[in-house]
């Protein structure tokens, strides 16, 4: 009896020392991790004068808010451009704002910093009135590393709308072109045509 007695009471001490964790307990002392702080990105970097500089707006939206004067921009022809010798520069049409279906009495030049810096030569081939752009293309013709500009244009006429295209050629100081070779190029209705003929006859052109 005395045996059983001893043995009933070593159990109990050893029930008494042990001791349950409680879940709710350890999930509070347990240190919760705070995440660690990150900067915010950094704003995108443009060069010092480039248009996209300005408020934050792309280039070419930015090249869209030039002032041609008491012409309107044609923004569907004006387009941000960054070549030698302009660079970060704006190619910008602008038309006559009582046309505007077609945008005749259309003109084009290249503004930086909202300013004029180079007005195309010979224009439409010479031709005044009833002129609009319908597509424009800037791209190495002759593989001189230069970037040349190619003009798609219409003219109107009394028998009809007909294309005055212009290629004109980057020297490196400007722009400069050959009517009587443009002259060849009137039946063409694309970039790709115009550009195909002049790479087939560069010395028409160069």
């Amino acid at each position: 009896m005395a045996r059983h007695y001893l043995l009933f009471l070593f159990l109990c001490l050893c029930l008494a020392s042990c001791t349950i964790p409680d879940p709710e307990g350890a999930a509070k002392d347990k240190p919760i991790a705070k995440p660690t702080p990150t900067a915010p990105p950094a704003p995108a970097q443009t060069p010092e004068g480039t248009p996209e500089g300005a408020g934050g707006m792309s280039a070419t939206l930015a090249c869209q808010k030039v002032d041609p004067g008491e012409y309107d921009v044609y923004k569907k022809q004006t387009f941000a451009i960054d070549f030698e010798p302009f660079r970060y520069s704006c190619f910008v049409t602008s038309n006559n704002p009582e046309f505007d279906g077609p945008p005749m009495e259309s003109q084009f030049a290249i503004y930086k910093n909202g300013k004029k810096v180079f007005d195309f030569p010979s224009q439409f081939n010479g031709v005044n009135f009833g002129c609009w752009i319908d597509a424009v293309s800037f791209q190495d013709l002759n593989d001189d590393k230069k970037t040349d500009v190619i003009v798609v244009s219409k003219c109107q006429a009394k028998m009809g709308d007909y294309n005055e295209n212009t290629v004109y050629i980057n020297d490196g100081k400007g722009f400069t072109t050959r009517e009587d070779a443009n002259t060849q190029l009137s039946e063409f209705k694309s970039i790709k045509q115009v550009v195909d003929f002049v790479k087939e006859n560069r010395s028409m052109f160069f």
